[in-house]
């Protein structure tokens, strides 16, 4: 049996991470991770933040830090496609009650650990399959937020299409969906991520009941001049080539897009 995985080491731990990023906030829209958002996660969430230059390092505690200022605890969560729970790890050691759906088929380089996760983390529920519509394991308007780190750029236009309408389906009016993406900005696969991104954007927009995203081309210019976007690094993307020929995975300038949309309150 695997041993359990914990991220604070003392409740005093917890309440200073929530005394700094829980004030209340609403905040909505399309951003991107910066070197600032990154190196304040390194010097006050470095259970979660690593230091190897892959996207998940500013991601990660992205997700925790917007989520303590749009929902705070004791918030009820749900994590699309975690894999390893360990931002849902954090967020239930934080006060949130956690649920994460997760096939653990191994799609799109995902992990298969399926039991070893839920020995490592008992206070995380965990559901195996893909998160669609009328999934029995949950009520209607169940979740105060539902959110994904790293996953949605790996749908296909119909899973994505059900991821989305899911979200509709199990998020609480007013609830919010939060989400943050790998996106090309420059090199091999940029004109899929594109439209890619713009998918995602428009099933936010969707959500939010207002016209499909058109701040996306302004955001785009910011990503092409301003020097602090953070980038995937070449340590990250030497991890990303898995062993293959470089000619087969040269590098390409990978930034994370990050969006929030709210349900409207009936």
């Amino acid at each position: 049996m695997s041993p359990h995985r914990t991220f604070l080491n003392h409740p005093a731990k917890a309440a200073e991470i929530l005394a700094r990023f829980s004030a209340p906030k609403q905040i909505s829209g399309t951003s991107y991770a910066t070197v600032r958002d990154y190196c304040e996660s390194v010097d006050h969430l470095p259970q979660i933040t690593g230091l190897d230059g892959d996207l998940k390092n500013v991601q990660r505690p992205w997700a925790i830090k917007t989520l303590l200022c749009t929902v705070p605890p004791p918030a009820r969560l749900l994590e699309i496609g975690g894999g390893e729970p360990i931002v849902s790890g954090f967020l239930n050691e934080l006060g949130y009650d956690v649920t994460l759906v997760d096939p653990y088929d191994g799609f799109g380089n995902g992990p298969t650990d399926y039991e070893k996760y839920v020995s490592c983390f008992p206070n995380v529920k965990m559901v195996r399959g893909y998160f669609e519509p009328d999934v029995p394991d949950f009520a209607p308007a169940s979740f105060d937020a539902i959110f994904s780190v790293s996953v949605l750029e790996h749908l296909r236009v119909e899973a994505m299409q059900k991821c989305f309408q899911a979200i509709g389906q199990f998020l609480a009016p007013g609830g919010a969906s939060i989400h943050c993406f790998d996106f090309v900005l420059q090199g091999v696969g940029q004109e899929y991520d594109l439209t890619t991104a713009r998918d995602i954007l428009n099933h936010q927009a969707q959500l939010e009941n207002r016209p499909a995203e058109t701040g996306f081309d302004d955001l785009l210019e910011q990503l092409k001049v301003n020097v602090e976007v953070f980038f995937l690094s070449p340590q990250g993307h030497h991890h990303w080539r898995g062993g293959l020929p470089y000619d087969q995975f040269p590098f390409r300038k990978v930034v994370s897009v990050q969006t929030i949309a709210f349900l409207p309150k009936r």
